[in-house]
């Protein structure tokens, strides 16, 4: 299901990358006392006491701000708290409140969101004093923290995962595909094509559409909810806010789905953000499908899809086992062939492989290709088994599990695919001591 997000915003300066830290509990957001540091969200997944949520950390908010780079912080911000199922106002108990902290009051007051204000940087020594002035701001509760120092998380957290209503909203049922990509790459062309065609049904049912970009439908007999990552809602003024919500949209459909299409442009070839979005769908653990659309318009030159196809693989690099289809959804080419290959990598990625024949298949060949060996230690695996499915997880058990070396890990994924398939599944796998 789609998590709540939960969205951390305020002024430059006043913690807000520390907070994210500390409650993911990792560096993962960049740290440091110059204003401004954080130019884009952060997202990644969180959990308390059994409640998941969507953590997204945002830049310093300038609401009247004419810098252009500032402006764009201003707009992600905004598509943030869009988002947003509770809002996490930061502010300094060192500095008091300011005029801007009272200019972003006003206009998180105009959201309707629940707002909690988070006075960080308050410690033990400094607690005592008069908390009346930040009371002026007109929310509740107001939760008292130390980022730096983790006092008070606990509090604010338990308050942050009382979701109103979360539990009992209904999503759409079917395999989840996501569809993905940079901006102005076609990814609503081709749900719009799919959806044109008469073989497929759209539902039209009430509240089975969790979103206004879910689209449920019926293809051979096999529901199916495509998960638009749409455009925006308006027009942004920079390229770095549509970066930011082009992100922002991403790492959320990425959240439901089962199967993601990674949209590229075919006129303009795999660019760097193209191979950022493969490596995000594939940490996800979804299935995936590359989808070059705009096949229409690329000037052939006798050379046939099998010719591009040869001189895309090599760029994808760890990626290159994934399976591609040049696509049009101006001719509405290959998408029939698009959604039977997802349920495919659907049935893959839940697929799960007997123990007895992973180790008949495995160990003869582990036998005659062995781990080399760990500062002059034999390495040796004695048994396999799957773990876990969605992603398929395998584990192997050995007498050295930190003697596996990376080159070894991508020759046994490589015989496990060679075997087994798992058509555009990531596989991970685990070294375990025996």
């Amino acid at each position: 299901m789609k998590l709540p997000a939960v969205v951390i915003l305020g002024r430059p300066n006043v913690g807000k990358s520390s907070l994210f830290n500390r409650i993911l509990g990792r560096r993962q957001a960049i740290v440091d006392g110059q204003p401004g540091i954080t130019r884009d969200r952060i997202y990644a997944r969180s959990d308390w006491r059994g409640r998941q949520f969507a953590l997204i950390d945002t830049g310093g908010l300038l609401p009247s701000t004419r810098d252009p780079i500032m402006s764009a912080v201003r707009e992600q911000v905004e598509f943030a708290a869009q988002e947003a199922e509770r809002i996490l106002f930061v502010l300094d108990w060192e500095t008091g409140v300011t005029d801007l902290d009272l200019a972003i009051a006003k206009y998180l007051h105009r959201l309707d969101k629940p707002i909690i204000a988070v006075i960080n940087k308050a410690d033990d020594e400094v607690r005592e004093r008069d908390p009346q002035d930040f009371h002026q701001l007109g929310f509740d509760p107001l939760i008292f923290v130390s980022a730096v120092r983790g006092r008070g998380i606990g509090e604010l957290l338990d308050a942050t995962v009382d979701f109103p209503g979360s539990e009992d909203e209904e999503i759409a049922a079917g395999l989840r595909i996501a569809i993905v990509g940079r901006p102005n790459v076609g990814k609503s062309s081709i749900v719009n094509a799919i959806t044109g065609k008469s073989s497929v049904v759209v539902s039209d049912l009430p509240g089975t559409t969790r979103d206004a970009t879910d689209t449920p439908l019926r293809f051979r007999e096999n529901d199916i909810v495509l998960v638009d990552t749409a455009g925006l809602k308006r027009r942004a003024k920079t390229k770095e806010a549509v970066e930011f919500y082009s992100q922002l949209r991403t790492a959320r459909a990425l959240e439901q789905a089962d199967v993601a299409w990674v949209i590229m442009d075919a006129t303009e070839g795999l660019v760097g953000e193209d191979q950022r979005i493969i490596a995000e769908a594939y940490h996800e653990g979804k299935g995936i499908l590359l989808l070059m659309n705009k096949w229409d318009a690329v000037p052939k030159d006798g050379r046939t899809a099998a010719d591009w196809e040869k001189h895309l693989r090599p760029l994808l690099g760890e990626h290159k086992h994934l399976p591609v289809l040049f696509v049009s959804a101006l001719k509405r080419q290959r998408l029939s062939k698009a959604l039977e290959l997802s349920l495919e990598v659907g049935r893959e990625r839940v697929r799960r492989i007997a123990t007895a024949e992973l180790n008949e298949t495995l160990l003869p060949i582990i036998e005659r290709t062995p781990p080399p060996s760990d500062s002059g230690k034999f390495v040796r695996i004695k048994y396999v088994a799957q773990l876990r499915t969605a992603p398929p997880l395998f584990g192997f058990f050995c007498n050295r599990p930190q003697g596996i070396a990376h080159s070894y890990q991508r020759f046994l994924e490589r015989r496990i695919r060679q075997h087994f398939g798992f058509t555009g599944v990531p596989i991970r796998l685990v070294f375990r001591k025996k």
